[in-house]
């Protein structure tokens, strides 16, 4: 190994991969210390940075801990990529400033995201379809075309659909993020470089039935104007630009299809000898994971309640929530963890592997270290009862093959 390896990487970050290459192994300072034949100070040191370990030391650590010397001199990559922040300030008007805390956040988790897919020879595959062309098309038209088509590509059918987030990421391959972003009046962001491909951030701050909406809705930037960054904010219902029309639109046709549910609203229909209620249609939006909102103007553009019923439940101060208690029917929690799991288990599998150190996974995973190692502990293990009926933790192997040869 050339010495001006070592020169080029600051020593701090070398010290922490030492530092947690030798906890993973299970030793301490003193038998490490032992072992290469210096004072216990001098491992102190190296692992605190205030010491650059020499090349000879750094390849006896290296076989100590059974590790590689490159996966401890790898140097912190960097992206050429554009700056989210110009992108996203593109996209918006000039009185409307997006906080450019929030945009580098979600460049940085897109980012490392890349980067553990190449730390662990594991991309994320793009199962893009071309860029539907929506030229010249009304904005309704060309929405409900594309949401038909997608839902067949996809596999859909008429029906709700369970898990959204698990659809965009493995069957699309979109990166997707729950973000708690500063100012509440934003509910999503888009945007694609060819480095990330397509990434989604909403607004963890919104009810779980808002966020499928808003990613729903960036999915529909996606899929027709693809290189061009979108920031989505709250506007009053028909004071929306063109693209803005067409994604709202999208979102509905996509997450309520009209030949599903019409179908279901008629077979609701058929069963009762009273008219329908505002229970039933709570049911139905419980169903499609939506708003009762939502759902009330669905129906009303489906003709199948009549036009301003959502006004005239509003001026007799009906509460959706008060009475899905009463129903039973229970709140929407967060289907979308504001990190997806294929995201912290990469991080996991990453750190265990020695290629990000403690540190990295937790600035990574936006948690203190405690918190990240409570993390890891979770997703490489599982509880089961012993002989004694106590029940333990038992590890597993995030790299074991599911099929073939064990």
């Amino acid at each position: 190994m050339e010495q001006n390896i070592l020169n080029t990487i600051d020593p701090a970050t070398i010290g922490e991969r030492l530092a947690d290459a030798r906890r993973v192994r299970g030793l301490t300072q003193q038998q490490v210390a032992d072992t290469l034949g210096v004072a216990r100070t001098t491992i102190t040191a190296m692992e605190k940075g205030d010491r650059r370990p020499r090349a000879t030391e750094l390849v006896r650590l290296a076989q100590l801990y059974g590790r590689q010397v490159r996966d401890l001199v790898r140097p912190v990559s960097s992206s050429p990529e554009p700056d989210f922040v110009v992108q996203f300030r593109a996209a918006r008007r000039a009185d409307d400033e997006q906080p450019a805390a929030d945009s580098r956040r979600f460049e940085d988790l897109c980012r490392w995201y890349v980067e553990l897919e190449a730390l662990l020879d594991a991309p994320l595959p793009r199962r893009y379809p071309p860029v539907y062309d929506i030229t010249g098309t009304p904005p309704e038209r060309a929405a409900e075309e594309v949401a038909a088509s997608e839902r067949n590509r996809l596999g859909l059918g008429d029906g709700p659909i369970g898990d959204l987030w698990g659809l965009l990421e493995t069957d699309v391959g979109l990166r997707v993020f729950a973000l708690p972003l500063s100012d509440s009046r934003i509910a999503g962001m888009f945007v694609f470089t060819e480095a990330f491909g397509g990434c989604i951030a909403v607004n963890a701050k919104q009810p779980e039935e808002r966020r499928r909406w808003s990613g729903a809705h960036e999915f529909g930037h996606f899929l027709t104007n693809r290189h061009q960054a979108e920031v989505t904010v709250f506007r009053p219902r028909g004071r929306l630009p063109a693209n803005e029309r067409f994604a709202d639109a999208f979102a509905r046709f996509f997450l309520m299809p009209a030949a599903g549910l019409g179908r279901r609203f008629e077979s609701i229909r058929r069963t009762r000898d009273k008219p329908l209620t505002p229970a039933d249609v709570l049911a139905l939006s419980h169903l499609y994971r939506v708003s009762f909102q939502a759902m009330t103007w669905r129906l009303e553009e489906l003709k199948l309640l009549p036009p301003g019923t959502w006004e005239r439940l509003s001026d007799q101060r009906f509460k959706p929530e008060k009475a899905r208690a009463l129903m039973g029917l229970s709140v929407p929690g967060p289907e979308i963890p504001n990190l997806p799991l294929r995201y912290r288990a990469l991080g996991a599998k990453a750190y265990l592997d020695g290629q990000l150190s403690e540190g990295e996974l937790a600035e990574r995973l936006g948690m203190s270290r405690v918190e990240a190692r409570q993390l890891v502990a979770n997703l490489t293990s599982e509880p089961q009862q012993a002989d004694d009926g106590e029940w333990a933790q038992v590890q597993l192997d995030l790299s074991a093959a599911l099929v073939g040869n064990s």
